[in-house]
Protein backbone atom coordinates (compact mmCIF):
# COMPACT_ATOMS: atom_id res chain seq x y z
CA UNK A 1 0.00 0.00 0.00
CA UNK A 2 2.92 2.34 0.71
CA UNK A 3 4.08 2.17 -2.94
CA UNK A 4 0.56 2.98 -4.11
CA UNK A 5 0.44 6.06 -1.89
CA UNK A 6 3.93 7.09 -3.06
CA UNK A 7 2.68 6.95 -6.67
CA UNK A 8 -0.21 9.25 -5.77
CA UNK A 9 1.77 11.63 -3.57
CA UNK A 10 1.08 14.72 -5.69
CA UNK A 11 -2.69 14.58 -5.76
CA UNK A 12 -5.37 15.50 -3.24
CA UNK A 13 -8.16 12.93 -3.44
CA UNK A 14 -11.74 13.26 -2.32
CA UNK A 15 -14.27 10.71 -1.21
CA UNK A 16 -17.32 11.13 -3.49
CA UNK A 17 -19.93 10.72 -0.76
CA UNK A 18 -18.61 13.32 1.63
CA UNK A 19 -16.08 15.18 -0.54
CA UNK A 20 -13.76 14.71 2.44
CA UNK A 21 -10.03 14.54 1.76
CA UNK A 22 -8.77 10.98 2.08
CA UNK A 23 -5.15 11.61 1.10
CA UNK A 24 -3.07 14.76 0.96
CA UNK A 25 0.64 15.47 0.76
CA UNK A 26 2.32 16.92 3.80
CA UNK A 27 3.26 20.23 2.22
CA UNK A 28 -0.37 20.99 1.32
CA UNK A 29 0.40 22.06 -2.24
CA UNK A 30 -0.69 19.52 -4.79
CA UNK A 31 -2.85 18.97 -7.83
CA UNK A 32 -6.47 18.51 -6.84
CA UNK A 33 -8.51 15.80 -8.51
CA UNK A 34 -12.14 14.95 -7.88
CA UNK A 35 -14.22 12.23 -9.48
CA UNK A 36 -17.99 12.68 -9.46
CA UNK A 37 -19.63 9.32 -10.19
CA UNK A 38 -22.30 7.19 -8.59
CA UNK A 39 -21.78 3.49 -8.06
CA UNK A 40 -18.19 3.50 -9.28
CA UNK A 41 -16.08 0.60 -8.04
CA UNK A 42 -13.60 1.89 -5.44
CA UNK A 43 -10.62 0.19 -7.11
CA UNK A 44 -11.56 1.62 -10.50
CA UNK A 45 -12.03 5.05 -8.91
CA UNK A 46 -8.47 4.76 -7.57
CA UNK A 47 -7.29 3.72 -11.05
CA UNK A 48 -8.92 6.86 -12.49
CA UNK A 49 -7.07 9.01 -9.96
CA UNK A 50 -3.90 7.19 -10.92
CA UNK A 51 -4.52 7.84 -14.61
CA UNK A 52 -4.99 11.54 -13.89
CA UNK A 53 -1.69 11.69 -12.02
CA UNK A 54 0.21 9.57 -14.56
CA UNK A 55 -1.09 11.49 -17.57
CA UNK A 56 -0.43 14.91 -16.08
CA UNK A 57 3.13 13.96 -15.08
CA UNK A 58 3.75 12.79 -18.66
CA UNK A 59 2.03 15.78 -20.29
CA UNK A 60 3.13 18.68 -18.06
CA UNK A 61 6.76 18.37 -16.95
CA UNK A 62 6.59 21.26 -14.45
CA UNK A 63 5.58 19.93 -11.03
CA UNK A 64 4.97 23.49 -9.89
CA UNK A 65 2.49 24.03 -12.71
CA UNK A 66 0.78 20.65 -12.11
CA UNK A 67 0.44 21.41 -8.41
CA UNK A 68 -1.72 24.44 -9.22
CA UNK A 69 -4.27 22.45 -11.22
CA UNK A 70 -7.73 21.33 -10.23
CA UNK A 71 -9.43 18.66 -12.33
CA UNK A 72 -13.03 17.61 -11.77
CA UNK A 73 -14.09 14.46 -13.63
CA UNK A 74 -17.83 13.93 -14.04
CA UNK A 75 -19.15 10.53 -15.10
CA UNK A 76 -22.55 11.32 -16.59
CA UNK A 77 -24.65 11.40 -19.72
CA UNK A 78 -23.22 13.71 -22.38
CA UNK A 79 -23.50 14.38 -26.11
CA UNK A 80 -19.99 12.96 -26.68
CA UNK A 81 -18.06 10.16 -25.01
CA UNK A 82 -15.77 12.75 -23.47
CA UNK A 83 -15.11 16.47 -23.27
CA UNK A 84 -12.59 18.65 -21.44
CA UNK A 85 -13.32 22.28 -20.70
CA UNK A 86 -12.07 25.17 -18.65
CA UNK A 87 -14.12 25.46 -15.47
CA UNK A 88 -16.66 28.27 -15.71
CA UNK A 89 -15.09 30.13 -12.76
CA UNK A 90 -11.48 29.78 -13.94
CA UNK A 91 -9.46 32.59 -15.48
CA UNK A 92 -9.76 31.89 -19.23
CA UNK A 93 -6.40 33.58 -19.93
CA UNK A 94 -4.55 31.42 -17.41
CA UNK A 95 -6.79 28.44 -16.68
CA UNK A 96 -5.92 26.13 -13.77
CA UNK A 97 -9.33 24.61 -13.04
CA UNK A 98 -10.93 22.13 -15.46
CA UNK A 99 -13.94 19.92 -15.90
CA UNK A 100 -13.76 16.62 -17.76
CA UNK A 101 -17.00 14.85 -18.66
CA UNK A 102 -17.00 11.14 -19.51
CA UNK A 103 -20.08 9.26 -20.70
CA UNK A 104 -19.44 5.56 -20.13
CA UNK A 105 -22.71 4.62 -21.88
CA UNK A 106 -21.11 5.74 -25.16
CA UNK A 107 -18.17 3.38 -24.51
CA UNK A 108 -20.15 0.15 -24.16
CA UNK A 109 -19.84 -0.69 -27.85
CA UNK A 110 -16.80 -0.70 -30.12
CA UNK A 111 -16.68 0.89 -33.57
CA UNK A 112 -18.11 -2.30 -35.10
CA UNK A 113 -21.14 -2.17 -32.80
CA UNK A 114 -20.05 -5.15 -30.72
CA UNK A 115 -20.60 -4.94 -26.97
CA UNK A 116 -17.45 -4.52 -24.92
CA UNK A 117 -16.70 -6.55 -21.80
CA UNK A 118 -16.53 -4.75 -18.44
CA UNK A 119 -12.73 -4.77 -18.63
CA UNK A 120 -12.80 -3.33 -22.15
CA UNK A 121 -15.20 -0.59 -21.01
CA UNK A 122 -12.87 0.24 -18.11
CA UNK A 123 -9.92 0.49 -20.52
CA UNK A 124 -11.98 2.69 -22.84
CA UNK A 125 -12.91 5.00 -19.95
CA UNK A 126 -9.24 5.32 -18.95
CA UNK A 127 -8.19 5.88 -22.58
CA UNK A 128 -10.84 8.57 -23.04
CA UNK A 129 -9.77 10.16 -19.76
CA UNK A 130 -6.19 10.27 -21.11
CA UNK A 131 -7.46 11.84 -24.35
CA UNK A 132 -9.31 14.57 -22.45
CA UNK A 133 -6.31 15.21 -20.20
CA UNK A 134 -4.27 15.96 -23.35
CA UNK A 135 -6.80 18.75 -23.98
CA UNK A 136 -6.34 19.93 -20.38
CA UNK A 137 -2.59 20.10 -21.08
CA UNK A 138 -3.30 22.09 -24.25
CA UNK A 139 -5.36 24.60 -22.26
CA UNK A 140 -2.73 24.86 -19.51
CA UNK A 141 0.11 25.39 -22.00
CA UNK A 142 -2.02 27.96 -23.90
CA UNK A 143 -1.93 25.90 -27.09
CA UNK A 144 -5.71 25.63 -27.02
CA UNK A 145 -7.58 28.84 -26.22
CA UNK A 146 -11.02 30.32 -26.64
CA UNK A 147 -11.75 33.70 -28.18
CA UNK A 148 -14.44 36.14 -27.04
CA UNK A 149 -17.07 34.30 -29.08
CA UNK A 150 -16.15 31.00 -27.40
CA UNK A 151 -14.55 29.56 -30.54
CA UNK A 152 -11.54 27.31 -30.01
CA UNK A 153 -8.15 28.34 -31.34
CA UNK A 154 -5.11 26.09 -31.54
CA UNK A 155 -1.83 28.00 -31.52
CA UNK A 156 -3.78 31.11 -32.50
CA UNK A 157 -5.56 29.56 -35.49
CA UNK A 158 -9.30 28.95 -35.62
CA UNK A 159 -10.17 25.73 -37.43
CA UNK A 160 -13.60 25.28 -38.98
CA UNK A 161 -15.31 21.92 -38.72
CA UNK A 162 -17.98 21.08 -41.27
CA UNK A 163 -18.02 17.30 -40.86
CA UNK A 164 -16.53 14.38 -38.94
CA UNK A 165 -13.55 14.12 -41.28
CA UNK A 166 -12.65 17.76 -40.53
CA UNK A 167 -12.85 16.96 -36.80
CA UNK A 168 -10.25 14.19 -37.11
CA UNK A 169 -7.95 16.58 -39.01
CA UNK A 170 -7.90 19.15 -36.19
CA UNK A 171 -4.30 19.39 -34.91
CA UNK A 172 -5.38 19.36 -31.26
CA UNK A 173 -7.42 16.19 -31.88
CA UNK A 174 -4.54 14.58 -33.76
CA UNK A 175 -2.37 15.12 -30.68
CA UNK A 176 -5.05 13.84 -28.29
CA UNK A 177 -5.82 10.72 -30.34
CA UNK A 178 -2.10 10.16 -30.85
CA UNK A 179 -1.30 10.27 -27.13
CA UNK A 180 -4.36 8.50 -25.65
CA UNK A 181 -3.28 4.91 -26.25
CA UNK A 182 0.31 5.48 -25.13
CA UNK A 183 -0.93 7.09 -21.93
CA UNK A 184 -3.23 4.12 -21.32
CA UNK A 185 -0.55 1.50 -21.96
CA UNK A 186 2.01 3.33 -19.82
CA UNK A 187 -0.44 3.73 -16.96
CA UNK A 188 -1.63 0.10 -17.11
CA UNK A 189 1.96 -1.14 -16.88
CA UNK A 190 2.50 0.87 -13.71
CA UNK A 191 -0.95 -0.01 -12.33
CA UNK A 192 -0.36 -3.75 -12.84
CA UNK A 193 2.99 -3.47 -11.05
CA UNK A 194 1.41 -1.56 -8.16
CA UNK A 195 -1.44 -4.05 -7.84
CA UNK A 196 1.10 -6.91 -7.60
CA UNK A 197 2.92 -5.05 -4.83
CA UNK A 198 -0.18 -4.59 -2.69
Amino acid sequence: MKKLLTFFENVVYYNHESEKKIFETTNGTSMKARIHARGLDSEFRLAMYGMIEYAMVKLIPSKRLRNNLEINVHMRSHAESGEAMIDEFANPRRPRSFRVILDSSKMKYNDSGEERSDTEVAYEILKTLGHELVHVKQYVMRELTTDRDGALRYNGVHYYVDNLLDYFELPYEIEAYGREKGLLIGFLAIWKHLENEI
